[in-house]
C-alpha cells in the first residue's frame, strides 16, 4: 500500500543506468530539482522534520519550544515539462527538555500560561517551472534553496483581538532548502533520490502566544528527511499522527480546507472545535 505514497524509498532497483545533467539546461534544472525535493513521477513524498521554534525581541532571543512534523508534498509532472505539487503540513510543539508534546506552556515574556495550538498548514500548490536554479555544489554533494517573503492580511483584527493579533498584516520571510548527491540525480533508474532538508522562517507571534504589537517574532529552525518508510519517523512523532492526523499517509488529500494559524486561534477563543479532524 506504501508504494504509492513514495514509502518504498527512493532507489527500489540498483541498476548502473546514468543520465548525464547539464546545469545550464533549465530542463535538466527542474528535472534534477523534482528528483530531488520531490518525485519525477505523479505520487506524493513525505519528509519527517523536527527543530527548535525561537522567539526573537529586539534586546533579545531564546528557544521556546521544540517542533516536529511530517510535509506530505504530491507531485504531478505536466505535459510543458513543468512540475506541479502540493503541500500539507502538521506538527506538533513540544518541551525544550523533554520533548514531549505540549498541553499548556508558560509565556516566558508574559507570565501568561497559554495552551499551544498545534497547527496544520496547507495545501499549497506550487509549480516548478524549467530555469535556472541556483545550485551550490561541495563534490558530490549538492543543495539548492526557495525563499520567498509573503505579506497577508491578518484575520485577526487588532480592534477585535488585541492579544491574539499582531497587526492587520502579516509579514512572513521563509526559506526551504534541498540536499542531495549528485551521483543519486544522476542514476536513470531513480524516480526520488534521497533528500535532506531544511527550513527556515520568520513570522509574527504566533496568536496563542497572546504577545498582540508586543515588537518581536517567531524564528523557525528546523531540519528534515525524505523518508523511505514509517520507522523513518520518530516513535513520538508517528504516534502523534496514529492519534491527531489518522490517514495522513493513506491519501494524498488528507484535508480539503486551507489551513492556518489563524483561525484556529478565533475557534479557540469562542469555544469552538480548533480543527475539524
Amino acid at each position: 500500500a506504501l508504494t504509492g505514497l513514495g514509502l518504498l524509498g527512493p532507489a527500489n532497483s540498483r541498476s548502473a543506468t546514468t543520465d548525464s545533467i547539464d546545469f545550464g539546461n533549465p530542463a535538466d534544472n527542474v528535472r534534477t530539482f523534482a528528483k530531488l525535493a520531490g518525485s519525477v513521477n505523479s505520487e506524493a513524498v513525505h519528509y519527517f522534520y523536527s527543530g527548535t521554534i525561537f522567539g526573537m525581541t529586539p534586546v533579545e532571543s531564546q528557544p521556546l519550544f521544540r517542533y516536529s512534523g511530517v510535509m506530505k508534498y504530491v507531485w504531478r509532472p505536466t505535459s510543458d515539462g513543468s512540475y506541479r505539487y502540493r503541500m500539507y503540513d502538521s506538527g506538533y510543539y513540544a518541551d525544550l527538555d523533554t520533548g514531549q508534546l505540549l498541553e499548556e506552556f508558560t509565556n516566558p515574556y508574559t507570565q501568561e500560561v497559554v495552551r499551544p495550538l498545534h497547527p496544520r498548514a496547507g495545501p499549497y500548490d506550487f509549480i516548478a517551472k524549467p530555469e535556472l536554479l541556483d545550485w551550490r555544489r561541495s563534490g558530490d554533494e549538492i543543495w539548492t534553496a526557495d525563499s520567498a517573503g509573503l505579506q497577508l492580511p491578518n484575520k485577526l483584527d487588532p480592534a477585535e483581538w488585541p492579544l491574539g493579533s499582531t497587526g492587520k498584516v502579516l509579514n512572513f520571510r521563509y526559506e526551504f532548502g534541498f540536499r542531495g548527491k549528485v551521483s543519486d540525480l544522476q542514476r536513470g533508474d531513480v524516480a526520488s533520490a534521497p533528500c535532506l532538508q531544511y527550513f527556515s522562517e520568520i513570522s509574527p507571534w504566533y496568536p496563542f502566544l497572546r504577545m498582540g504589537k508586543r515588537p518581536g517574532f517567531n524564528f523557525w529552525s528546523l531540519q528534515g528527511k525524505k523518508i523511505d518508510s514509517l520507522s523513518d519517523i520518530s516513535s513520538e512523532t508517528l504516534a502523534y499522527f496514529e492519534k491527531h492526523e489518522p490517514g495522513f499517509f493513506d491519501t494524498d488529500t488528507p484535508w480539503d480546507e486551507k489551513a492556518d494559524r489563524y483561525t484556529p486561534y478565533m475557534n479557540a477563543m469562542l469555544g469552538r472545535p480548533v480543527w475539524d479532524r
